[in-house]
């Protein structure tokens, strides 16, 4: 069959335009940590974020940081867990390099005035040591972005908020030399201006929303990801959607569902079927704290049976009891709470949602991806670290290296500041984008087809749906670039799950349920004169 081609944007005359070094697009860990950092070396740095500073995926992390910081722990066990978790396609140089600046990463933030839960390490699934640092219990999330978001206000870094990136600008030799930027509007409309800067540092999250049920906030839509493909940069192991098994079931609800934090089974929580029986047991050596694609997996095994609801499961936390769960876990019970649940006396309903793209745009853990001026860190890169599934609490260890690096690098790399890229220019290909009101029907083909478990017959089908999507108007908004780039990010992920005719970490083919050596490398993707290529052999059925 014919793989989609990703759709393009329409062009717009700028009705505004700004001149800096560094332009930041997004909020999250990643982007606050390179644009504060960049901003103490002297460079003019201006961040863009879609909503407001308080937006984006970090505030609602709540696992926590993991670092080695326990004597009878150490970075080869921090390393090993993190490449068995990967199933074979980590960088292990980049894993050691991550593990061992982790501790630094604890005291920077510390010096920021961040407040930790130091006498007390987590253990999650996947680790083979207690060594993840957590913050208010179950709200390091709330709580780096807070400090993060103190340093950033503090500093003398530019902020507009409610700003969108659609397009990077490129030069004559290919460069990234900026972007096209949208200040948002009533009904979505986008006053669309130009930012011209020697460095673009996307720091936009992935792509969940792609999906019909996923933990990430309503406004992480793949904006990054779709931005470097139509620029021509390269993406790394898109497949690999990492499915968090305890995110809150609620029939009939889409959208960005509540997650229920992995610690809770670090602290013995289980999960359970109808009949209350444990799904873990004898599954695999680490039960319940199994690495996520493993629990996810065994949920939807399960749930398929067909002797009990194929919709959910449910979370067992009744023996943590009530004092514990309010000391170590509010955020959770709150949760609860609000959807009519009592986590100390009833049984907490939960399915396995989209919650962490461990694949991206291939970049290293200094930012550098595969064109010239365009730099990615956090959730939208792919450095290697996570492979074919992300172990627990890595990612914003890994944010924050990544970002604080960046930053580092853009003060003192004087290559992206030949003359050639201050040459402004826009070589965009452009099209109609696509049209807002498939975004839903989208979400729940994706689920189905490109979800926990995948085959042939379900991706070709779902590729056929995406090559008919129908198009927008002639015009930008905000609503046609969020699904434009969500259609762009279904494209990638249903391609490179077609192609990679195995199961491995959290990509699960029913029709070829065993590793293949074969397959024990990444997939690169890019786009070439409107066509998804593959960087590794030719496309699937193409």
């Amino acid at each position: 069959m014919n793989i989609p081609t990703p759709r393009f944007l329409p062009s717009s005359t700028p009705l505004w335009s700004r001149d800096v070094d560094v332009v930041v697009v997004g909020s999250g860990a990643a982007g606050l940590s390179a644009a504060v950092v960049a901003s103490e070396y002297g460079q003019r740095v201006l961040l863009v974020t879609k909503g407001t500073l308080r937006s984006g995926s970090t505030p609602y992390a709540q696992g926590g940081l993991a670092v080695v910081s326990d004597a009878d722990d150490s970075f080869d066990a921090h390393a090993r867990d993190t490449l068995v978790a990967a199933a074979g396609l980590a960088d292990e140089d980049r894993v050691r390099s991550l593990v061992t600046s982790a501790p630094e990463v604890v005291r920077v933030l510390t010096s920021l005035g961040a407040h930790f839960d130091l006498g007390s390490l987590g253990l999650e699934g996947g680790h083979s040591h207690r060594r993840i640092v957590h913050a208010g219990g179950d709200a390091i999330g709330t709580e780096l972005h807070r400090v993060l978001r103190g340093a950033l206000l503090a500093s003398d870094v530019e902020i507009m908020e409610h700003t969108v990136a659609i397009d990077a600008l490129t030069n004559d030799v290919g460069d990234v030399v900026g972007v096209i930027a949208g200040r948002v509007g009533a009904d979505s409309a986008l006053e669309v201006g130009v930012i011209s800067a020697r460095a673009v540092v996307l720091a936009t999250g992935g792509y969940g929303q792609a999906f019909s049920s996923s933990t990430n906030p309503a406004e992480v839509t793949g904006d990054g990801l779709g931005l470097a493909v139509r620029a021509g940069a390269t993406v790394t192991n898109v497949e690999f959607v990492q499915f968090h098994p305890t995110v809150l079931f609620s029939k009939g609800h889409r959208g960005q569902s509540p997650l229920i934090t992995e610690a809770l089974r670090g602290a013995g929580g289980t999960i359970v079927d109808a009949d209350e029986q444990s799904v873990m047991r004898g599954q695999h050596p680490l039960g319940d704290l199994a690495p996520r694609d493993v629990v996810s997996f065994t949920m939807l095994q399960r749930m398929n049976r067909g002797d009990g609801p194929s919709t959910n499961l449910w979370l067992d936390a009744r023996g943590i009891g009530a004092k514990r769960l309010a000391r170590e876990f509010p955020t959770t019970l709150d949760i609860c709470r609000r959807a009519g649940v009592e986590p100390a006396k009833e049984l907490i309903p939960i399915a396995p949602g989209a919650h962490y793209a461990c694949g991206g745009v291939s970049a290293d853990l200094e930012g550098n991806t595969s064109l010239a001026g365009l730099y990615a860190v956090g959730e939208v890169a792919a450095t290697g670290v996570h492979g074919a599934n992300r172990l627990a609490s890595n990612s914003l260890t890994e944010a924050v290296i990544a970002g604080r690096r960046l930053g580092q690098r853009l003060a003192h790399d004087d290559a992206p500041q030949r003359e050639n890229t201050r040459r402004r220019g826009d070589g965009r290909v452009v099209g109609r984008g696509v049209d807002a009101s498939t975004r839903d029907s989208l979400a729940v083909k994706m689920s189905k087809y490109a979800g926990v478990l995948r085959d042939r017959d379900g991706l070709e089908t779902l590729l056929e749906t995406l090559d008919t999507t129908a198009s927008a108007r002639a015009e930008i908004d905000l609503a046609t670039l969020e699904a434009t780039n969500l259609h762009t990010s279904s494209v990638l992920v249903a391609s490179a799950a077609l192609l990679r005719e195995e199961s491995r970490g959290c990509h699960r083919r029913s029709d070829f349920s065993e590793t293949s050596d074969a397959w024990g490398h990444a997939i690169t993707m890019r786009v070439v004169d409107g066509e998804v290529v593959s960087e590794t052999g030719a496309m699937a059925g193409a």
